[in-house]
């Protein structure tokens, strides 16, 4: 898939509908969210954040999009795979802001050469307390990623066309620092395995970007 697909997504993408919470939930979690009523259990203490997904051309021409791996440390996401972004601050002036300036900080990806496609449907994070918002971007360039240190392990590129794959969603283990070992949805590329929220989001988006084809 080339960088031409962003020009038909981009085209399209009015056209058409947000898969939201049903797309989610074919890659929830079953011991976190068991229904639609469970994601929409937002506290009032919950805290913010934005995420982006963001489509490129790698140095062959490829369509790609980056995850990272965060760091190992004494937090629920640790050693998680995810997309880059982080908490909204005070002189982010929306959502959309956090996630560009979030992707500068974690992977060096400049914001003036990011374009909005569109945004995605919001999730919530219950082991950490966090509403997410995601974006789904585009640069016309390969970005030269720079992982931040104390945050990011490796940057992971993975081509578009991967996650379109029948053969990426399979059922696996995992562990984390707030569960025992469960069997849940996950997507996998290569030898990298992404479940939980980031999961979720990338249900929708592969949603879209099939209705886009």
């Amino acid at each position: 898939m080339s960088l031409d697909y962003i020009a038909q997504l981009t085209s399209k993408i009015e056209e058409i509908p947000k898969p939201g919470l049903a797309a989610q939930l074919k890659m929830a979690p079953p011991h976190r969210f068991g229904t639609k009523q469970t994601l929409l259990k937002v506290p009032k203490n919950v805290k913010k954040a934005a995420v982006m997904m963001l489509l490129y051309p790698n140095r062959e021409k490829e369509l790609c999009f980056c995850l990272i791996q965060r760091t190992t440390y004494n937090g629920k996401h640790s050693g998680q795979i995810s997309f880059p972004g982080g908490k909204r601050e005070e002189e982010d002036i929306d959502f959309w802001a956090t996630a560009l300036r979030e992707s500068q900080e974690e992977v060096g990806v400049n914001p003036e050469k990011v374009q909005l496609i569109t945004t995605l449907s919001s999730t919530y994070i219950p082991p950490s307390n966090f509403y997410v918002y995601p974006y789904l971007a585009y640069t016309n360039q390969c970005p030269d990623f720079i992982a931040e240190e104390g945050e990011v392990d490796h940057v992971i590129e993975v081509p578009l066309e991967d996650l379109l794959k029948e053969s990426a969603i399979q059922d696996g283990p995992i562990t984390a620092s707030y569960t025992s070992e469960v069997i849940v949805p996950m997507f996998v590329f290569g030898t990298y395995r992404v479940w939980g929220a980031t999961a979720m989001i990338l249900s929708e988006a592969r949603e879209i970007i099939r209705l886009a084809k």
